[in-house]
């Protein structure tokens, strides 16, 4: 859970460097634009898919614990809501951001506004700010269920 924390802030600081580097036109370890963008999307892409394929394996686990435990089947109902709430937005903010590398490509053989690319830019940051505190509550909820569930487990024995 660590790492995908790590993850999510370096990739959120990736991308608004290379936000300003649009804006602001300078070049990072020799790296233009385009190519520190190409770099910035697929950490965050990698990143991203890390986080759902923990929630994934965790909600696995959790399943496979209460089947092979007989616990309380209501539990996974939480993993369920959870999953509800996070993966929508966190698959459209893959889909904004990987809108926005792609577009960048038109801005610069200027057939798309610079304009919608820069508003594009901003609205999927500012959604990436919301899905990050998605993703916190998520973790926090999947750990207490964890938790829960080790206590449920220590108490049977």
């Amino acid at each position: 859970m660590l790492l995908s924390y790590f993850l999510m802030y370096i990739s959120f600081f990736l991308l608004l460097i290379n936000g300003a580097q649009g804006y602001l036109n300078f070049k990072i370890y020799n790296a233009t634009h385009i190519q520190f963008a190409f770099l910035s999307t697929i950490f965050y892409m990698f990143s991203e898919s890390w986080i759902m394929f923990y929630f994934i394996g965790s909600g696995k686990t959790i399943k496979e614990t209460i089947l092979s435990h007989n616990l309380d089947k209501s539990i996974y109902k939480q993993v369920l809501e959870s999953k509800k709430k996070l993966f929508p937005h966190l698959t459209l903010n893959i889909l904004f951001v990987g809108s926005v590398f792609v577009i960048g490509g038109g801005v610069h053989t200027q057939v798309i506004s610079i304009n919608f690319h820069g508003w594009l830019f901003i609205f999927s940051i500012a959604h990436l700010v919301y899905l990050m505190k998605l993703q916190s509550f998520a973790f926090r909820r999947t750990a207490k269920i964890l938790s829960k569930l080790g206590n449920m487990i220590e108490g049977d024995k």
